[in-house]
């Protein structure tokens, strides 16, 4: 399992921390502290994209390095990043949502770390951000926006379903909060995996 021991001042990537849309797989940061309680181990990071949440020993994946080919990664590390993200598995479309972010990718719009967004703004939203910019895959960026709807309403659906199990008030705020958290996770997932 990637989680080395870390002390100040080390360089360090987060590969996976739970529930948080804030610091995603591959942000990088520096710690700045190491503090043991209760046997979980809290690293303070100083994170490059301004956060400063801690890695916790229990529920977080990092390392001092991002993985670069998809066999260096343990079984372990795979069923471990699994059953932190099972929701994932369990209330989304997977299989169409590994097609979307190859469409995403294969259009060049965005680099992966920043495809969560496509997975829930719909077709309206992509034409516009896009009206006046220079694409270089018209074709894929074509398929994109054919199942930009489609991505948006499966986002809609998977995380209503969610709030149900959970009994979580199915407010639009909710929605919304849930609806972020989990584009973020399903993008992790298809990077990580």
């Amino acid at each position: 399992m990637r989680k080395p021991d870390l002390k100040k001042g080390d360089r360090v990537v987060c590969l996976n921390m739970n529930n948080e849309t804030s610091v995603v797989f591959g942000d990088w940061g520096t710690v700045t502290s190491v503090v043991s309680v209760k046997g979980i181990t809290q690293y303070g990071v100083n994170w490059d994209n301004g956060s400063k949440l801690n890695l916790l020993s229990d529920l977080d994946i990092w390392d001092t390095k991002l993985p670069r080919k998809k066999n260096r990664l343990t079984e372990d590390d795979k069923n471990d990043f699994f059953m932190k993200n099972i929701d994932v598995f369990k209330y989304f479309n997977m299989k169409f949502f590994k097609k979307y972010l190859l469409m995403v990718r294969d259009s060049s719009i965005t680099n992966m770390l920043g495809a969560s967004l496509y997975l829930y703004t719909g077709r309206e939203r992509i034409e516009h951000e896009f009206k006046y910019k220079e694409i270089s895959n018209e074709e894929a960026f074509e398929e994109v926006l054919e199942n930009a709807d489609r991505a948006q309403a499966e986002m809609i659906n998977g995380v209503i379903q969610y709030l149900e199990d959970k009994n979580i008030e199915e407010s639009m705020e909710n929605v919304n909060k849930y609806v972020h958290r989990f584009a973020s996770k399903i993008a992790h997932t298809y990077i990580y995996l």
